[in-house]
């Protein structure tokens, strides 16, 4: 699975997990924080994706780009971009460890 670009309205998008759509720009913006943030991620400890991206740059964006942060991110993941597994708990919140 890859990402598509998906282009022709004002906002140039990429399609994620599930049909989804994610601005590419913001897209990138998380790919990008996610390589500068991995140096800090330790193994056999649980992170949320608000944790590893750090407050600064989470706190940054609204509640609907932090959904939709966490659908690039989550895709980023399957597609094999980042070294993470889901791992599966009752909160709605994804959790990742380190492979």
């Amino acid at each position: 699975m890859s990402s598509k670009k998906v282009t022709g309205s004002k906002l140039d998008m990429t399609e994620v997990l599930n049909c989804h759509r994610v601005p590419t720009k913001l897209y990138e913006e998380v790919k990008h924080q996610m390589y500068m943030q991995l140096k800090n991620v330790q193994p056999n400890k649980l992170y949320t994706l608000k944790k590893m991206c750090g407050k600064e740059f989470w706190n940054g964006m609204n509640s609907w780009q932090q959904r939709m942060a966490g659908r690039a991110f989550a895709h980023m993941v399957v597609v094999g971009i980042f070294p993470f597994d889901f791992i599966k708990n009752k909160s709605p919140t994804k959790r990742y460890l380190l492979k």
